[in-house]
C-alpha cells in the first residue's frame, strides 16, 4: 500500500514537472504560429505605426477594462521593439486586429497546491492590416499558457502573463533582433 501511494505521488510530480516545462514561465515570449507569414519589408520598424485593436471571440469573456489594458500592454512591446529596426523610406500604418480566443484567469489557490491546474490562458489569433487600405498583410495565432505551482503560481495574475503574450505578439509583427 505505502509502495502505491509513493508511485502514484512520484507519477503526479512527475506529470506535474513535465507540464510545467511545456508551459513556462509567465514572462517568456510565446511563438506565433503563422496562418499567412509577415513579408520581410513589412516589419514594423521604428518609422512606422501600428495601433491594437482587441476584441474577444463569441462565448469568451474579457471584460473592457482588460481588452484595453492587453491592447496597451501590446502597443508598447511594438514601440520599444520597433525601435531596434532600421527606418524604411515611408512611414507605414498598420492596424492590429487581436481577437481573444481564449482568456481564463486561472486559479491562484489551486496553482499554489500544485502544479499544473489552474492554468492561466491568454490565446488569440491576430490579424495586421495595412492602413488605409485596411489589406491583410499577415495572421497568425498566439497562445501563452502559465502552469507554475507553489508561491510562484499562487502570486502569478494574468496581467503578468499578459506581459509575456504582448511580448510574443510584437516580435512576430517587429521580427526585431534581441
Amino acid at each position: 500500500m505505502h509502495h502505491t501511494i509513493k508511485s502514484f505521488q512520484a507519477g503526479v510530480l512527475l506529470a506535474a514537472g513535465f507540464g510545467v516545462l511545456l508551459t513556462g514561465c509567465a514572462s517568456t515570449s510565446p511563438r506565433a504560429s503563422f496562418k499567412e507569414a509577415l513579408p520581410r519589408e513589412l516589419h514594423i520598424d521604428a518609422n512606422d505605426t501600428a495601433a491594437v485593436r482587441v476584441e474577444a471571440a463569441d462565448g469568451i469573456v474579457v471584460e473592457e477594462h482588460e481588452k484595453q489594458r492587453l491592447a496597451r500592454v501590446i502597443q508598447q512591446k511594438i514601440d520599444m521593439q520597433k525601435l531596434r529596426n532600421a527606418n524604411a523610406a515611408d512611414k507605414r500604418e498598420f492596424e492590429l486586429a487581436v481577437l481573444m480566443t481564449r482568456y481564463d484567469k486561472g486559479n491562484a489557490f489551486a496553482r499554489a497546491l500544485l502544479a499544473g491546474i489552474g492554468r492561466i490562458h491568454v490565446d488569440a489569433s491576430v490579424t495586421v492590416l495595412a492602413l488605409p487600405q485596411r489589406r491583410k498583410v499577415a495572421e497568425f495565432d498566439i497562445d501563452k499558457t502559465f502552469a507554475w505551482g507553489g508561491i510562484y503560481g499562487a502570486v502569478t495574475r494574468v496581467e503578468d502573463v499578459e506581459e509575456g503574450f504582448a511580448e510574443g505578439v510584437a516580435e512576430a509583427v517587429t521580427h526585431a533582433p534581441k
